[in-house]
């Protein structure tokens, strides 16, 4: 790793003396090689921060003692009409946050819009369970003088960071997107939430067809010039691949498992990796009745960034009867001395991967309530399953519920505390298979249920021994918005009662409160503005859609900048 950011270094070096010699001065500030490849401090450059997905910031100016000098700087309104999910950017003095198929970029100083744009839409789009995703989007990327947002009809756009005009718009054809059921004959298509990830000379763009039909997931490597596709992984095992056997004949095709979050990308192994969503449709009749394995959904894959082929996949939920897809970003971390995937997911569990092999190494629980199995053996594989629903017969109690003991709100690890941080809930649910629909060449989801809502349990885990170090738990509340933390000993969150905290990373206590008055779905950033650190948080949604609907909060929409004094 050292080898290769010297290398980084070097070029980037060059780069700016060219650069310097030929204008004297340098207005645009590009994002290079050097720079993706550090952990954030004064800017913040990918979604989780670094490629690792660790969600830390190197700055200390906030620390237990200052942070009593934190302060809202400023307040501004999305105007969103759905959830706001996206982690945002920082560089160069500008803040991004996308939301509604619109990217905004905000002056961080003021809070004051630079620039908006704004893509539309086809007037035919539409199709199954699809707007419960409209205007929906979990990250950007930064590359060069661009943004890259991939907006919810699978389009990769390139922004220029500082103007707002758009490089390019570049579709893929094997990637429709769902249309109305009234206006296609084929409704199925794939609805893009994620976001993507820059990497020397590409950027990584996921593609997830899962619960819109179950058009099976991917992952593509394009270029970023223009966005021509370099290569393209499939999440499903292909004719001849390992794995190819565990989906019966013909189910391939619809079986889902498309990731739904951001990944992470190892440098030296070349291999980017990610967690995929549930097997489909969710009933499991047609694809194995839950005996057999479906490798590649609601598990962990990894693809050779080089090539474009995937190295190896494991699967959390064998067969995955529960809608226990495991999109989580698969954290990259050192454990003494040996790199490991480590993955809170939805199952309850922190699933410990070797990140070369795919090789299982453990799993610790770390929900308060587990019932869908007893445990994982060592092979990796779940333990005394309990006994599937019958279809049309009586709903069965499953804890944790298919919105999981964390779900799409990441987590955070801090290498100076040794601790993980998540964004937990304790809650089950009750559950039913039905006959599985098709309309326009759509699947349905063929199951549904019934939410028991228990706490809100934001946590930190000693990342070895994947103990308990300490809890906030909130009571009747659903997901937290996500996790950031930083080397001066905090971390930031916002509850799903719409208070944002700051608390001290390694004993939990709460040393500062803002009640924002929504709730949150995204995770919060810092970097430095004026010689200040700041922190951003993107709130706004309605909790009765992935959490306790009881809390009296209107939907909102809003970017929050709290900042030293």
């Amino acid at each position: 790793m050292d080898r290769i950011l010297k290398r980084l270094a070097v070029r980037h070096l060059v780069l700016v003396l060219f650069l310097t010699g030929i204008t004297g001065w340098v207005h645009a500030q590009p994002v290079t090689d050097i720079m993706l490849a550090a952990n954030p401090g004064e800017s913040w450059l990918h979604a989780n921060g670094n490629w690792a997905g660790h969600r830390y910031s190197t700055l200390t100016q906030l620390n237990p003692e200052s942070i009593k000098g934190l302060k809202l700087a400023w307040i501004y309104s999305l105007g969103g009409k759905t959830d706001a999910q996206n982690t945002p950017l920082y560089h160069d003095g500008l803040l991004y946050v996308a939301q509604d198929n619109t990217v905004f970029a905000l002056d961080a100083h003021s809070g004051k819009r630079v620039w908006k744009y704004t893509h539309k839409l086809p007037e035919d789009w539409g199709g199954y369970n699809v707007p419960f995703i409209t205007g929906k989007h979990r990250g950007l990327a930064i590359y060069g003088e661009y943004i890259y947002f991939l907006s919810n009809d699978a389009k990769l756009h390139a922004i220029h960071y500082k103007t707002g005009q758009a490089k390019f718009v570049k579709d893929y054809p094997d990637f429709p997107y769902p249309k109305d059921f009234e206006k296609s004959k084929d409704a199925n298509g794939y609805a893009t939430t994620v976001g993507p990830l820059a990497i020397p000379g590409q950027i990584i763009v996921p593609m997830n067809g899962t619960d819109f039909g179950g058009l099976p997931g991917y992952v593509l490597g394009v270029n970023p010039e223009n966005g021509n596709m370099l290569w393209k992984a499939n999440m499903i095992p292909g004719p001849g691949e390992v794995g190819y056997e565990t989906w019966p004949q013909g189910s391939h095709e619809w079986g889902g498992a498309g990731p739904w979050i951001t990944g992470t990308w190892d440098p030296e192994l070349k291999m980017y990796f990610t967690g995929t969503a549930n097997a489909y449709p969710w009933n499991p009749k047609n694809r194995g009745k839950g005996l057999m394995e479906n490798l590649g959904a609601a598990g962990i894959v990894a693809v050779n960034t080089d090539t474009g082929k995937t190295v190896w996949r494991y699967s959390a939920v064998p067969g995955d009867p529960w809608d226990f897809d495991t999109p989580q970003t698969p954290m990259i971390i050192e454990i003494e001395g040996r790199k490991t995937l480590v993955q809170p997911n939805k199952t309850g569990f922190i699933h410990y991967l070797d990140p070369k092999t795919g090789k299982f190494l453990r799993a610790v629980p770390f929900a308060d309530k587990i019932t869908w199995i007893k445990g994982y053996d060592p092979e990796g594989k779940p333990i005394s399953q309990i006994d599937l629903p019958v279809e049309g017969g009586p709903t069965i109690e499953v804890w944790p519920s298919l919105l999981g003991a964390v779900n799409m709100y990441p987590s955070a690890y801090n290498p100076k505390t040794g601790y993980i941080y998540l964004a937990a809930v304790n809650a089950g649910m009750k559950y039913g298979f039905e006959d599985i629909k098709v309309i326009s060449n759509v699947r349905h989801f063929g199951a549904y249920q019934e939410f028991i809502w228990g706490y809100e349990v934001d946590q930190a885990r000693d990342v070895k021994s994947g103990r308990e170090v300490w809890r906030d738990q909130k009571s009747k509340h659903g997901f937290a918005g996500g996790m950031l933390t930083t080397a001066g000993n905090l971390t930031f969150y916002t509850t799903q009662g719409g208070v944002f905290q700051g608390v001290n990373a390694t004993t939990g206590e709460i040393l500062y409160a803002f009640n924002l008055g929504t709730t949150a779905y995204a995770g919060p950033i810092t970097f430095m503005v004026d010689g200040r650190q700041c922190v951003v948080q993107v709130a706004g949604g309605s909790p009765e859609k992935f959490g306790y609907k009881e809390h009296n909060l209107e939907h909102g929409s809003l970017v929050a900048a709290f900042c030293l004094e």
